[in-house]
């Protein structure tokens, strides 16, 4: 009568009660993951939709060049780029492009939560997590879809978003 999502979000409730209350933790407490990397590049080559940026390693060498939508880079406030701009992107423990920015504008800052993943929509475009806030929901960066796949409903989960609310990363989150 009430649906799957219904169900999802009582045993989201129920593991929460259960298992206290992890998702109070404070955002400062949690810090940034010690894995991600911010790295400047260069926009190398626009065309068919993606932007192309050419990443320099901290100690000089330089990644494959990365694809980005160019929707995505606009999410980013990267407004009518063109060839040859600097960029701040963010890598995280595999060297995926997570974020773009342009140096020039201050960053906005991510926002990490801890909380128990509730539903994953089965093409992973939104996520639900009960956070202390409650029942919360977000669109999922493509990229990061792939890392929902080891995860189950009810785990809990150490997500960030970036500055358009979007999960541009995802883990499991252990005490």
């Amino acid at each position: 009568m009430y649906g799957r999502h219904f169900v999802y979000c009582a045993l989201a409730f129920v593991m929460f009660l259960l298992l206290g209350s992890p998702a109070v933790a404070h955002e400062a407490d949690l810090g940034g993951p010690h894995s991600h990397q911010d790295l400047p590049g260069t926009i190398s080559k626009i065309e068919s939709g993606l932007m192309y940026i050419q990443i320099q390693g901290s100690s000089g060498e330089k990644f494959r060049p990365r694809p980005v939508s160019v929707k995505k880079a606009e999410r980013m406030g990267l407004h009518q780029a063109k060839v040859g701009d600097k960029v701040i992107v963010t890598l995280d423990e595999s060297n995926v492009l997570l974020d773009i920015h342009d140096p020039s504008r201050p960053v906005q800052g991510h926002r990490i939560l801890v909380g128990n993943l509730a539903y994953a929509d089965p093409v992973w475009e939104v996520v639900e997590i009960f956070t202390s806030k409650g029942l919360e929901s977000f669109s999922v960066d493509p990229l990061t879809s792939s890392k929902l796949g080891v995860l189950q409903e009810g785990a809990l989960v150490r997500a960030e978003l970036d500055e358009a609310n979007v999960l541009i990363d995802i883990h499991p989150y252990h005490r």
